[in-house]
């Protein structure tokens, strides 16, 4: 399969790519697989949603266009990540959460277990609250003693 050749760009705030020589048109780019494939393979669809390209990585891009596409996917796939879990409980069916986040101190709730916590691996969490906020749990493990048991009580 021959390497496609992506330059990117940004024109007032929207990312550009010019893919094998060709006009530059506007692209967002995404994961191809958001919840267990970040880091590998990146798609730049179109207007109409049409994938226009795909790398198996950033590292492909030139330094300019790999930061802007790195921008663009931060942006997309704002995801706060879990350092602690100051109390959880469920009432009702609803499971609220305070945690302390590497973007502060946040509340959030959501009510099914099996619709709203993905597990990558059995040490790896990602949550989605009910105004599809994103919270990542990179290790329970690495969670002290009192969030892995607050974790433990509503998962």
């Amino acid at each position: 399969m021959p390497e496609t050749s992506i330059v990117m760009s940004r024109k007032l705030d929207r990312a550009h790519a010019a893919i094998d020589g060709a006009d530059a048109v506007p692209v967002r780019v995404v994961w191809a697989r958001p919840i267990t494939g970040r880091g590998a393979e990146v798609a730049f669809l179109g207007d109409a949603k049409v994938a226009l390209a795909m790398i198996p990585t950033l590292d492909v891009l030139d330094p300019r266009s790999r930061t802007i596409a790195q921008e663009e996917l931060d942006r997309r796939y704002c995801v706060a990540r879990i350092t602690r879990v100051h109390s959880a409980s469920v009432n009702f069916g609803n499971r609220y959460w305070d945690v302390e986040t590497d973007r502060g101190r946040r509340r959030f709730l959501f009510r099914e277990v099996g619709k709203h916590v993905t597990r990558i691996t059995a040490d790896h969490l990602l949550i989605r609250d009910t105004l599809a906020n994103r919270f990542e749990i990179a290790s329970l493990a690495a969670l002290d003693q009192h969030s892995r048991d607050q974790v433990n009580q509503v998962i």
